[in-house]
């Protein structure tokens, strides 16, 4: 299956890349290390103090969680967008072509690296873990089983959103230095962790609930309201389970039409050089029925 080896291809390459291997193992090691000989030393840390520190509330664990899980995917994402314009540049994607489908190849590029990605974003938060566990007695145990079930399908489903949006920016972009408006485009997502403070603060306000279920903005808003909504009061509850079955509903449609919006418009972008495509030549390749 042509699909299969598109993804092995490009998973296979990247975790065999210097950058890769340095930035998933050996930086977080050395963090980890470099913590753990300084808490040592300096006779700080959880294992020197004679009365142990408060952990931490769950909601705060599990809210620290969703952030790195949403930086991952907009991480990998980025990626993919480099990967492309590279691909582009150096009309490679010329020869990949004419052996495969635009869908299996722009597919199995964002399926590729978002393995990549989950190995890296593993790496990333056992270190976490671990430094963090140096100061205060943390313990994932204390999550709740709704952090455990919606926190990796909204990571999976917003890494391959994010990945198709930039895919698309990948392809209209003739290097990137040109993004122009176009670029603004895959920074949708990220608005949610710009307006964290407000929706952590106030996670139940009209207009942050009626944003959840639109797809740019589903995965980063959902999982900071569900890792805050335990602090708003004494008496508060989690997002409500109907809110949460329609979030991942409505961001599993837009994800399958995004990713069909991005194979047209990948199809007609990755040979095109010489300028950039506007937005509106985008939409007008995306919605066209051939």
């Amino acid at each position: 299956m042509k699909l299969a080896k598109v993804i092995r291809w490009e998973f296979v390459n990247t975790v065999r890349s210097k950058q890769f291997l340095i930035m998933t193992f050996l930086v977080p090691t050395l963090v980890a290390v470099a913590v753990f000989a300084i808490t040592m030393v300096e006779g700080i840390g959880t294992s020197a103090r004679s009365l142990p520190a408060e952990p931490p509330p769950p909601h705060v664990i599990a809210l620290l969680l969703g952030v790195l899980l949403f930086a991952g995917a907009f991480i990998s994402g980025v990626m993919a967008m480099y990967a492309i314009i590279k691909e582009k540049q150096t009309r490679v994607v010329e020869l990949m072509l004419s052996s495969v489908s635009a869908w299996d190849l722009m597919a199995g590029k964002i399926i590729g690296l978002g393995f990549s990605g989950l190995i890296q974003v593993v790496a990333w938060a056992a270190a976490a873990y671990f430094v963090a566990g140096r100061f205060t007695p943390i313990s994932v145990a204390s999550m709740a089983a709704v952090h455990w079930i919606t926190y990796p399908l909204y990571f999976v489903l917003g890494y391959l959103l994010i990945a198709s949006m930039f895919a698309v920016v990948g392809a209209a972009m003739k290097d990137i230095h040109s993004g122009g408006s176009v670029g603004l485009v895959g920074l949708l997502p990220y608005l949610p962790m710009i307006l964290a403070p407000v929706i952590v603060e106030n996670p139940e306000i009209t207009w942050i609930r009626i944003a959840c279920f639109f797809p740019p903005f589903t995965p980063g808003i959902m999982m900071l309201r569900i890792g805050a909504t335990p602090m708003v009061s004494e008496g508060a509850r989690f997002v409500p389970a109907w809110e949460i079955a329609l979030s991942l509903c409505t961001l599993t449609v837009g994800v399958f039409l995004i990713m069909r919006f991005a194979t047209k418009v990948f199809r007609v972008c990755m040979l095109m050089y010489g300028k950039s495509a506007s937005i509106a030549e985008l939409w007008r390749w995306g919605i066209r029925r051939r």
